[in-house]
């Protein structure tokens, strides 16, 4: 009956996961598949966009790129809807060839515009440079052959519902006909020739931007606009948020090291703890029991009572700060006393109540058999509490584990102080804390795992 009624209950698990699975699953793929613009529009209003966008992006000044405006064509031809919030326009192109013209010409450019800047009698600033070279650049552009292609471009949908068109630096150079390309070759050249001399012109802020302004572009947002849906959105923040507060300059480490302390003080109180339970249980069992150990009784009742009654902050803040602090203790050893004397006092309620709970007859028989009062205590009634008591001193361990979480408050470098220092350096609040729970919680789980496994061995022992 009751391996029938586990078997259910995995497969009632079973299925609730696969639904939460598919739940998810679902959602995800409606998302993606339901992520389409709700903008519809025709070839004649998506040429208004493109037309616009590129008029915006040429500086009134700039007279080399209006040359190169002026003569380009760009045609909308066929719309596609995508699945990124996305129009994809299907165009036809056609740009004089500007970087073959600039490269062929590129030295008459240089040299002529440094010999203009030379020969002034007042050296002209960059606005007189780029009106002297616009004629030629003009007449550059004018005599360069032209280019015809088809090329795809995208408009996206905005968070206004607005559409924007997207202008990479790929896209704008192939249908300004390399005008980017020009650009940075002009740029690249560090010499000019002056009456048949190299020049160093490296330096030569004044000319080089005359050149770049009359070839200039107006900023235009090279960045891919986002229209993800919100679960990838989502997904993508949350990576990136992990990435920042733990992968980061290895921040992570933190964590690592903080665990690893929060263990070495749990364990160590957890023994001194258990240690000094059974010795406060047994003394005063033993004065319950024949009267003996009255002043002990009386110190181990006043301990309890101290203990019980005042919260472990409390304890940890007093222990450290009053008492040891002012003769050098170190904050680990601190932490260590004042978790094991707390975790002491409800180790030896618990072992008192293991020990009450054997029965009487089993000291008389101990008793009977020749043993004395200790020998009875140690050979017969101690393993018996110990094996009534050992799954609720398990769970001690696992409150003692939390509780240790308080210790940063004196600088102890433990769990939660690794994740409270990398909030500190990113001043993000969520995800450190929330890893610092996970990890706590993953710790707590596996513990309940293992002493529910303990309970589950012992109850077939007392089979």
């Amino acid at each position: 009956m009751n391996r029938n009624t586990t078997k259910k209950k995995r497969i009632i698990a079973l299925c609730v996961l696969a639904a939460v699975i598919v739940g998810i699953a679902t959602t995800v793929i409606v998302s993606i598949t339901q992520n389409k613009t709700s903008v519809k529009i025709d070839t004649a209003e998506a040429q208004v966009i493109v037309d616009d966008t590129f008029d915006s992006i040429i500086p009134s000044t700039a007279t080399g790129t209006k040359a190169i405006m002026d003569k380009m064509q760009i045609t909308v031809k066929d719309i596609e809807y995508g699945y990124e919030k996305n129009i994809l326009l299907s165009c036809e192109y056609s740009v004089p060839n500007v970087k073959k013209a600039v490269t062929d010409n590129k030295n008459a450019i240089i040299d002529g515009t440094y010999k203009f800047f030379a020969e002034s009698v007042k050296q002209p600033n960059a606005t007189k440079i780029k009106q002297y070279l616009s004629e030629d650049m003009l007449g550059y552009i004018n005599a360069a052959e032209m280019l015809s292609g088809e090329i795809t471009l995208s408009l996206y949908e905005i968070t206004d519902g607005s559409l924007q068109l997207y202008l990479d630096d790929t896209t704008v150079d192939t249908v300004t006909g390399g005008l980017i390309t020009a650009k940075g070759l002009i740029n690249s050249i560090n010499t000019a020739t002056y009456n048949g001399e190299t020049v160093d012109i490296t330096n030569s802020t004044t000319v080089r931007t005359g050149i770049k302004d009359c070839l200039a572009l107006s900023n235009y947002d090279s960045s891919k606009p986002d229209t993800s849906n919100k679960i990838v959105v989502w997904f993508r923040e949350l990576a990136d948020e992990f990435e920042r507060n733990f992968v980061a300059n290895d921040q992570w480490l933190y964590l690592a090291q903080g665990l690893g302390t929060t263990l070495a003080i749990t364990a160590c109180a957890g023994i001194m703890g258990l240690i000094l339970g059974f010795i406060v249980a047994i003394i005063r069992c033993t004065h319950d029991s024949n009267g003996n150990f009255g002043i002990l009784n009386a110190i181990c009742k006043f301990y309890l009572t101290v203990v019980r009654g005042t919260p472990v902050m409390v304890q940890l803040l007093i222990i450290y700060f009053v008492l040891l602090l002012p003769i050098g203790v170190p904050k680990f050893i601190s932490a260590v006393l004042c978790f094991g004397l707390n975790s002491g006092a409800y180790v030896a309620e618990i072992v008192r109540g293991g020990i009450m709970s054997v029965d009487q007859g089993q000291n008389e028989a101990g008793r009977s058999l020749g043993f004395n009062f200790a020998q009875t205590m140690i050979h017969f009634i101690i393993p018996q509490a110990f094996k009534a008591v050992l799954p609720s001193l398990a769970n001690e361990f696992i409150t003692l584990l939390k509780e240790s979480s308080v210790a940063f408050y004196i600088g102890v470098a433990d769990l939660t102080q690794g994740g409270l220092k990398i909030r500190s350096i990113t001043y993000s609040n969520f995800m450190p804390l929330i890893a610092v729970a996970l990890i706590y919680l993953a710790i707590v789980l596996i513990l309940t795992w293992l002493v529910g496994k303990l309970e589950r061995r012992l109850r077939k022992s007392e089979r």
